[in-house]
């Protein structure tokens, strides 16, 4: 137990000077209210150990508050500027505006030393570079708050780049990621306005997502897939990865010497098809969503680069996103009847698939996508703007508090991303025009004899063990019932704190008692003057005594660590 309690003293001492640097910037950016609803400057020992210090001031009242969040996030580093590139892209969890002002959050990290990278490469490969890589640049290509990139020749002559990760970068997000959990169980406890974006579940998405980035074999992996999904397309590729010279925090790829899609100079002095670039960029994220289910899911400008032949490069597959046949056939289910026009098989869509629950005002959201879908009843397709269109959508949904599989926005964002990159390639580009075959395709392979007959299969295999078990169960439930030994679960929500207080509370009252009762017993003894002696006191006296305090002063350590006073 002494243990135990030096342990989580270590750690909240250890935390407290990145708590402190979170509370200063917050502070900094107009939130100091928002840290005395959290009382986070009040912890250990019940003592203010945290003092907010005098800020640099700033011209508040000028900043939206998604700039001043953004800002925030920029200062306390790789772990918050990911949140937020994350949570750009994901308005079912915060505002709309605020994932627009998160897509300017930039990575402005310094590269850390040559030495550390050459460190890091050589404890990971087992070998020194100079054994390993000719030409190795000792300044890096880019830096990035996870990785940076370095330049270098195999031995073989082939070009490629060493993508090197930060040092302990995985240890620092790991503690953020704590304090970051601390601060949106406080955040639920404390702040009753902001539960509706529910900011557990936005850590707990957070972690999932920047733990698998920050291993580069998943990477490695997700490449390889990628690969072998294109392998028969000339318009399509991705650099070959070198797996005896990768590990967890290094990847050494193919080094890859094309132009930037977004980059119209250089692409008009090559000679290169603009609109055949669009439309290849555009086939290849529609091919990866609706056929392969296994997608880039962060296909912005630097990730994108064009070879000769207008064939499209992608690059960094840190996030991809994977659907499943069941999430397929919703998407294309809902993108045809839009494209119809059928707003009441919209809504039944959305409530057979189980995204919307008994909260929902169902003839509300109705009326809403029938006034959506109304907007576009005069646009011809050719005209449709599908980033807008999920947009709107997304809009209605989060309106309507409809819970949507974070996979879907994971769409909408790529959809998005290829869609403003291919206007700029293309003034007369249409994703919409370009996806119309490929959800056609989806609708039509629902309805080819072969699925109809699997599906077919699939449903007499669940009736007939439906029908099969029926009989027994109700044989089963009517015996019981007779028996008087039936048994109902009960599951309370909302009382789980309140029954852990309660247990904590008993249990020092119980301790309090048995010192209480040392005291007394003790203190009789003493009086007796019987039994062996210890300075003229009864020794089990003196024993009962010393037992009485070390427990009391435990009691009173437990209870000031706790901060409950």
């Amino acid at each position: 137990m002494i243990k135990s309690m030096y342990n989580r003293f270590f750690k909240i001492s250890h935390n407290v000077q990145r708590l402190n640097k979170i509370l200063q910037v917050l502070a900094k950016y107009g939130f100091g209210y928002f840290v005395d609803r959290l009382s986070l400057e009040e912890s250990v020992f019940g003592k203010r150990i945290i003092p907010l210090k005098s800020i640099e001031k700033l011209d508040i009242l000028n900043m939206s508050m998604p700039f001043r969040i953004r800002r925030v996030l920029e200062e306390l580093g790789p772990a918050f500027i990911k949140l937020g590139q994350i949570l750009s892209s994901r308005p079912d969890l915060i505002p709309l505006e605020f994932c627009e002002e998160f897509k300017n959050l930039q990575d402005n990290v310094s590269p850390f030393e040559y030495e550390k990278a050459k460190k890091l490469i050589e404890k990971e490969l087992s070998a020194p570079i100079a054994d390993l890589f000719n030409n190795f640049s000792i300044a890096p290509m880019a830096a990035a708050s996870l990785a940076q990139v370095y330049s270098a020749e195999l031995k073989s002559g082939e070009k490629v780049v060493i993508k090197v990760q930060r040092p302990n970068v995985e240890k620092i997000i790991r503690e953020d990621l704590d304090l970051l959990s601390g601060i949106a169980k406080l955040i639920e406890k404390h702040i009753d306005e902001n539960n509706l974006y529910n900011p557990i579940r936005v850590v707990g998405e957070f972690r999932k997502t920047i733990l698998r980035e920050t291993d580069f074999s998943i990477e490695a992996r997700n490449i390889g897939r990628f690969r072998r999904n294109f392998e028969n397309d000339d318009n399509v590729y991705a650099p070959k990865v070198f797996k005896d010279l990768s590990t967890k925090k290094i990847l050494t790829m193919e080094r890859i010497e094309g132009i930037r899609a977004t980059d119209m100079l250089k692409l008009k002095k090559s000679n290169l098809d603009m609109k055949m670039i669009a439309s290849n960029g555009a086939n290849s994220i529609l091919k990866q969503i609706f056929m392969d289910g296994f997608f880039h899911a962060d296909p912005h400008s630097g990730n994108i680069f064009v070879l000769e032949n207008n064939k499209i490069v992608f690059l960094d597959f840190g996030m991809v996103g994977r659907i499943n046949e069941v999430t397929k056939d919703q998407i294309s289910n809902i993108l045809h009847a839009v494209m119809e026009r059928d707003i009441k098989e919209i809504v039944e869509i959305f409530i057979s698939s189980g995204l919307v629950d008994e909260n929902v005002d169902v003839n509300n959201f109705e009326l809403d996508m029938r006034e959506f879908v109304e907007q576009y009843y005069e646009v011809p397709l050719k005209e449709m703007k599908m980033g807008q269109f999920l947009l709107d959508i997304i809009k209605i949904v989060s309106r309507n508090r409809i819970q949507v599989p974070p996979i879907i926005f994971l769409i909408t964002k790529a959809l998005v991303t290829i869609e403003d990159i291919g206007r700029k390639l293309d003034s007369d580009f249409n994703l919409t025009v370009h996806s119309k075959p490929f959800v056609e395709t989806l609708v039509k392979r629902k309805y080819q004899p072969k699925k109809v007959i699997n599906d077919i299969k699939k449903l007499t295999r669940l009736f007939y063990k439906f029908a099969n078990s029926f009989p027994k169960d109700i044989a089963l439930i009517l015996s019981k019932i007779k028996k008087g030994t039936i048994k109902i679960e009960f599951e309370h929500k909302g009382l789980e704190n309140l029954i852990h207080q309660m247990d904590k509370v008993s249990n020092r009252i119980s301790f309090s008692v048995v010192v209480a009762a040392l005291i007394i017993g003790s203190s009789i003894i003493m009086q007796s003057d019987k039994g062996a002696m210890l300075l003229g006191f009864p020794i089990l006296g003196v024993i009962g005594f010393v037992v009485a305090g070390i427990m009391g002063l435990w009691l009173a350590i437990v209870i000031l660590i706790s901060g409950n006073l």
